[in-house]
């Protein structure tokens, strides 16, 4: 008999496994839920398998959406593409809102400097902003792009709204250059759009 079974094709053992250890505990609840008595016992029942597409796959398909609608280089995009969407996953972020305030901020340069201070991708203020991220190198793209990215999460949940939070990460939180304000807003709506329509 143990040889009939090891001679059958394993999926086929693998299902009757399956069966048996069904009707095993279909016994066993039968058992406990009857009159006799017993406590009834509830079995886990697995959660639905949600099928995600590989990290490598959406990273490029990212970057190939960031390099249509802004005319970046395929390998820059693809360095940006992986930070991005890392920092919008943890800070719960869309990713085409940061893309696009990456490429309002400096057109993807990773050394890029403001005549105020501001550094990097994400343009973030050394002076402001490096004690709350936990970070002494806003040189590195990844972690500028990962500060911004808490800076901005961090100035929506205090204001509340997105445009709020946009508002407040270019001119800052007490700031009443209000014309500047929009522009930026706009700036980063015109860069969501184009992403966007490379989505579709």
């Amino acid at each position: 008999m143990r040889q009939l079974w090891e001679q059958l094709p394993f999926i086929f053992r693998l299902q009757a496994g399956l069966l048996a250890a069904i009707v095993v505990a279909t016994t066993i609840v039968v058992n406990v839920a009857g009159p006799q008595g017993y406590e009834r016992v509830a079995f886990a029942i697995p959660a639905a398998e949600h099928v995600q597409r590989p990290w490598q796959s959406e990273v490029d398909a990212f970057a190939s959406r960031v390099s249509r609608a802004f005319g970046v280089r395929r390998s820059t995009a693809g360095e940006f593409a992986s930070w991005i969407l890392e920092a919008s996953e943890r800070q719960q972020l869309e990713p085409d809102l940061l893309a696009s305030l990456v490429h309002t901020e400096s057109t993807w340069r990773k050394e890029a400097l403001s005549p105020v201070g501001a550094i990097g991708p994400a343009q973030v203020r050394p002076n402001f902003w490096s004690r709350f991220c936990g970070s002494s190198n806003l040189h590195d793209p990844a972690e500028n792009i990962y500060c911004g990215a808490q800076v901005l999460s961090h100035l929506r949940d205090r204001c509340g709204d997105e445009i709020c939070a946009l508002k407040a990460y270019n001119i800052g939180p007490y700031s009443e250059r209000v014309q500047a304000a929009r522009r930026y807003v706009a700036k980063i709506d015109w860069a969501r759009s184009q992403l966007r329509a490379e989505a579709l």
